[in-house]
Parts: C-alpha cells; structure tokens; sequence
C-alpha cells in the first residue's frame, strides 16, 4: 500500500510573518490540545522499503492525550483505532507507534492527537537501509493552522495554498497528500500550473479530492507526462484549494523523491494572501 503513500516525509513549518507590517513578528506558538500528524505510517513500500512510525508527545502540564488513527480515503469519520497516553512525564516516546499503540501491523494515514493539556508532537518515518536507516523527521500541526475556504465565488489567494520547488520527472517522483483538519467533509482540487501560473504545455491538470473528517488523500507521480512551455520543467507548481462557500479545513503537503537514490524532501502547502501579504498562521 506504500507504493500509493510514498510519503517519507519531514515537515517545513511555516513562520509567523506579516510582510506588510515590514519586521517578522516571531515564530508561530506549535503548542495545542488539537495536533494533525499527517503521513503516519507501517509497513511496504518502494524499492524494498518497510516503513516505520515513531512519535514523541511533549506535554509539560501532564494529563491524558488521546490518538486516533485516521486512515487514507477513510469512508468515514469514526478512527480506524485509538490509544490513550498518560503523560506522566513532559516527554513520551512511542516506538513503532502503528504497531505498539494503535495494535496495527500496516497503515497509513494521519494521527490526530487531542490533549487535556497544551501539547506538541514529533513524528518520525523511517525504513531500515543502507546498514542503518533512512527517513523523515517532522512537527504535528495545530489544526488551528489549517486553511478554509473562500466565502465569494471564484475564490482568493487568501484561501489556496501553493507549492513550487519540485523536481520533473524523469528525475524525480511528486506526490501530493490534502489533508482534513476539520470535523466536515471536505472537497476541492488540487492543480498543476506553469511557471507562470497558467495551464502547462501538455494542457490543464486538475485533480478532485473528496475527504473525510481528520483523513486524507494522496495523489501520486502529479507531474507524470506534464510539462512546461518553459525549457527545463523546473518552473512546474501546484495550486490547491477547497471548492467555495465549504465549511470544513485543510493542509497539503508533497513530497519529491529522486527516482535513483529515493532521497526526499517535502514541501508544505504555502497559504500566501496577496492582498495582505500574510501567511498561514498568521491572525
């Protein structure tokens, strides 16, 4: 099933920074009893690979933390499994956490963590190779950071989030993973754009995700036979964005992967208002 979750992955997190007020206004506070842990996962993948979760919760003020697994395309809200963590220390540690919290032997999909007390969380991704281990590294994301959708027809900026930085294949494989943060069903669609921002050379790329609450949907290999009016392909993007006047929220992330050596980096959606020049986090 990893062949469809291809998704070793390390998050960017965004700063906190109003470009308009001029100075950046410090980073954005992580801590939260509401946490999105997207691309957790256990078991095959590409290439050999056999994927493992580990997590760390940090809670200094104690109390209970409550993890839900919610599974890729999940046909519902209700979690595939749950697990309750008594923090009786600030940091807890939960090897293989697929396996020895939530009773898996395979998944993927997101962890949403929800805690008596203000939290933050640390998940790795990892396979055994190369006489040790490769991977990932990455922050749980406050929910409250997530992006809703435009309350006009036609949409904004305000409410459509963008990635560039990717590599075209042959070199290099582009998934991308929308996740639900919120409690309402979600749909939208997630577009390949040119350099430029208009439609590539070998024509429009639109593709629609419908999701569940708290899970997620991940689309493989988006820039497959796509290529730009541009020489090098390397100016390719993304757009995505929930349909209009939609309650429910969201994050996007992709990952790109060198087709040789299966090194990787990740890419967090950007939510970028052009009128303000805010971004996401930003109240």
């Amino acid at each position: 099933m990893f062949r469809r979750f291809v998704f070793a992955t390390s998050l960017l997190l965004a700063a906190r920074v109003s470009l308009a007020a001029g100075p950046v206004g410090g980073p954005v506070n992580m801590i939260s009893t509401d946490i999105m842990v997207p691309a957790a996962g256990r078991g095959p993948g590409a290439a050999g690979s056999f994927w493992v979760t580990d997590l760390w919760i940090r809670c200094p003020g104690g109390g209970d933390a409550t993890l839900e697994f919610h599974s890729l395309d999940s046909p519902s809200a209700a979690p595939l499994a749950t697990a309750t963590v008594h923090m009786n220390q600030p940091v807890v540690y939960l090897a293989d956490v697929i396996k020895t919290a939530f009773g898996m032997d395979s998944g993927f999909g997101n962890i949403r963590i929800r805690s008596t007390q203000p939290a933050t969380a640390t998940l790795r991704l990892y396979s055994p190779g190369g006489g040790g281990s490769y991977g990932f590294a990455f922050m749980g994301m406050p929910a409250s950071m997530s992006m809703g959708s435009s309350s006009m027809m036609g949409g904004d900026d305000a409410h459509r989030m963008y990635i560039q930085g990717l590599l075209p294949q042959p070199q290099a494989r582009v998934n991308v993973m929308v996740m639900n943060t919120g409690s309402q069903p979600i749909q939208g669609t997630v577009e390949v754009l040119d350099a430029d921002g208009s439609a590539p050379a070998t024509g429009p790329v639109a593709l629609r995700f419908s999701i569940q609450p708290y899970s997620g949907h991940q689309f493989n290999n988006v820039l497959s036979g796509v290529h730009s009016r541009f020489s090098d392909d390397m100016g390719l993007q993304l757009r995505i964005k929930m349909d209009d006047q939609m309650q429910g929220a969201m994050m996007a992330l992709a990952t790109v992967t060198d087709n040789v050596t299966n090194d990787g980096y990740l890419i967090m959606g950007s939510m970028m208002d052009t009128g303000t020049m805010t971004m996401m986090g930003e109240q």
